[in-house]
């Protein structure tokens, strides 16, 4: 979706009638595989990491709660996968321009700010961790319970060391709070679409 306002309140639509309304996990899901517009390869990488996270937790409550794990595995599949495709479809300074438009320029510039810090040290956080693991897999060498401590410290220092040059980067430019922003938005007529087929989603875990 373009309309990154669209986009958010699709978001929560989907995802309280996920948390919710039972029926509507599987609706969930094809809106999800069928209006999503990721790439088959975002779907791939999606799918295993919400599998992956998901399945401890299910593993685990099969052991005190039965079968009810698994409504509870597949509830939670589908909350990671909304999850993945917002944060797959955000592109930079649309949260910025959400929040402006949301809360103006003081406390709106800030909490858009901090979002976009946020995404852009998560973009860095996993282009760091493909370049270790691509080290290890030149090395020969396997990710395991040895790599866990020098990977987890290749990653935590660099963040680090980028969030205080960021600060230290604000502070010269004599940043204390607020500033000045113009929201941008663009939409297409597909978004309307798919926000009217999130309202179905609910709407059948409701009836079902």
């Amino acid at each position: 979706m373009s309309d990154v306002r669209l986009r958010i309140l699709t978001l929560v639509i989907l995802s309280l009638a996920v948390y919710f309304l039972p029926g509507a996990v599987l609706p969930a899901l094809l809106w999800w595989l069928l209006l999503s517009r990721l790439t088959g390869k975002q779907r791939v990488k999606a799918a295993a990491a919400a599998g992956l996270i998901s399945a401890l937790p299910t593993i685990v409550l099969l052991f005190s709660s039965g079968s009810t794990a698994f409504f509870y595995g597949g509830k939670t599949f589908a909350l990671l996968l909304l999850a993945f495709w917002f944060g797959q479809s955000c592109a930079a300074g649309e949260m910025q321009s959400f929040c402006v438009w949301l809360f103006g320029n003081h406390i709106g510039f800030d909490i858009g700010m901090a979002c976009e810090i946020f995404l852009m040290q998560t973009a860095e956080i996993q282009q760091d961790a493909k370049t270790y693991l691509q080290a290890l897999s030149e090395k020969q060498k396997r990710f395991g319970i040895r790599t866990i401590l020098p990977f987890t410290l290749g990653i935590l220092i660099p963040a680090l060391r980028r969030t205080e040059r960021f600060s230290k980067h604000l502070a010269r430019r004599g940043y204390s709070r607020g500033g000045t922003y113009t929201p941008r938005f663009t939409a297409e007529k597909i978004d309307g679409f798919r926000l009217a087929a999130a309202f179905l989603v609910m709407l059948s875990g409701v009836l079902f």
